[in-house]
């Protein structure tokens, strides 16, 4: 059996995309999350959509991960908050 994910290298630029009622600067508190994990000094770009009704939005973040735990504590923790419906 072959494992056909690709090879993730580290440090390297990552991006998480969360989707949120939009409401109460979703997207600053998306890109706190990633910040408490990765550092304040690290930079945190982001770009936000809204859904077609505008009642959602998505914010796609990009961030410097150092390693693979740090990604994952990345996903885990934007997935345990409950103004997140969705993590990609």
């Amino acid at each position: 059996m072959s494992d056909d994910r690709p090879i993730q290298h580290f440090p390297d630029t990552y991006s998480i995309k969360a989707v949120g009622k939009d409401e109460d600067d979703f997207a600053a508190f998306v890109v706190s999350v990633i910040q408490q994990i990765i550092g304040a000094d690290s930079a945190v770009t982001h770009y936000t959509r809204a859904s077609s009704k505008g009642a959602y939005v998505s914010v796609t973040a990009s961030f410097t991960a150092v390693d693979q735990q740090q990604l994952d504590r990345v996903f885990t923790e934007m997935s345990a908050q409950d103004r997140v419906r969705w993590v990609i």
